[in-house]
């Protein structure tokens, strides 16, 4: 979930919230308004009680920040890069490059949200402690936002992945019996069994105590737990199928040079059928360009605006997987890499040639289930 608004940059991390978040914000402030604060202060007005939903639920907002950055900085000190942390509809995600190296790594990194959030739990209770003889609208919503942490921190650990619970599952599992894969997809069944029982028990709460809210809530929180981690899995079945295939799989050896002041109709007209073209300068190759036009309508204008310096590729060896290949360009935001080295290169991957692997694999799995 990359789309959304930024918000800032903490630790050398993006920070993002996604406009689902916008709705989620809302109907927390709504419920605190009407459910909450005008029986846990029922001596405040109604503005009173609105500014105090309002700031509960930016803490709130506030604590599953925390929670995420926990694991990123943990994650970050195990050697696993993330980027950006966005918050949506059902909480937060980090956006990693790569998965944990180690078990260790793994569950050191999935308990370190939790343990913000039981931290943060304690931390609003001490305050509820402290003001609840002096200023009881304080110690209201410092109340609601210890227990909302605290359910946030238990309910992340239940044992089933995506949730921080089936991290440390897979860690464990994968410390255990030494099968990162057999752990991957274990942790993933229990996490579709989890999401089962918690969509379950939505419709218990609404056929047995006629509460909707929180009944639906628990219905669309199951089914996204259960979606995502099939998901998940399919996610994880590609990067195994990306792993068994090499650079040798998709080089492209045989991109015509040309000179910085080629015109791109010259280049529709003459390689019809080529994407990929090399800038030689005094003997070397320096530059490298993509060009994919879908008409022959084009401008009068050259090729040099599209020239990516060598140096600004990654290089790979005709050997390495194509999992690692694809780490290595969303770390360094890199599309080209150049195979046998910048200075000779014998060969060049391109992130377009890729993402077409991937979708005709996707394309073949599906004709495959289909029959």
């Amino acid at each position: 979930m990359d789309s959304g608004i930024n918000i800032g940059r903490v630790f050398n991390i993006q920070f993002r919230v996604h406009y689902s978040w916008v709705f989620i914000f809302a109907l927390i402030t709504v419920f605190l308004v009407w459910q909450v604060f005008p029986y846990a202060v029922p001596g405040e007005t109604r503005s009173t009680h609105w500014i105090m939903s309002i700031v509960t639920s930016l803490l709130f907002f506030l604590s599953i920040l925390v929670h995420e950055t926990a694991h990123s900085l943990i994650g970050r000190a195990n050697g696993i890069p993330v980027r950006s942390i966005t918050l949506y509809l059902f909480g937060g995600a980090a956006q990693m490059d790569r998965e944990p190296a180690s078990p260790g790594a793994e569950i050191k990194m999935a308990i370190a949200g939790p343990l913000a959030s039981f931290l943060l739990a304690a931390l609003f209770w001490i305050v509820y402690d402290f003001y609840i003889s002096q200023v009881l609208a304080i110690a209201a919503v410092a109340l609601w936002l210890a227990q909302i942490n605290l359910i946030v921190a238990v309910f992340n650990l239940l044992p089933g992945f995506p949730l921080d619970g089936g991290r440390v599952l897979r860690g464990i599992w994968w410390h255990v019996r030494d099968d990162y894969p057999g752990a991957t997809r274990g942790a993933i069944l229990f996490g579709r069994i989890v999401g089962v029982l918690v969509g379950v028990s939505g419709l218990y709460f609404v056929i047995v105590h006629r509460d909707w809210l929180a009944g639906i809530w628990l219905v669309l929180l199951g089914w996204y737990l259960e979606s995502t981690a099939r998901t998940s899995l399919k996610q994880f079945e590609l990067q195994i199928w990306l792993k068994k295939h090499t650079v040798a799989d998709v080089i492209r050896r045989d991109c015509p040079r040309i000179s910085r002041d080629t015109s791109l109709k010259y280049l529709h007209d003459k390689y019809p059928d080529r994407h990929c073209f090399v800038i030689p300068e005094i003997g070397e190759i320096t530059g490298i360009v993509w060009f994919e036009a879908k008409d022959a309508t084009l401008p009068e204008t050259t090729v040099a605006d599209l020239v990516i310096p060598l140096d600004q590729t990654i290089a790979v060896e005709t050997g390495d997987n194509l999992l690692e290949v694809v780490q290595r360009m969303n770390e360094t935001g890199s599309d080209i890499a150049v195979a046998g080295g910048q200075s000779d290169p014998v060969g060049f991957v391109f992130l377009d040639d890729l993402v077409n692997l991937v979708n005709r694999h996707a394309d073949n799995q599906g004709a495959g289930d289909a029959t």
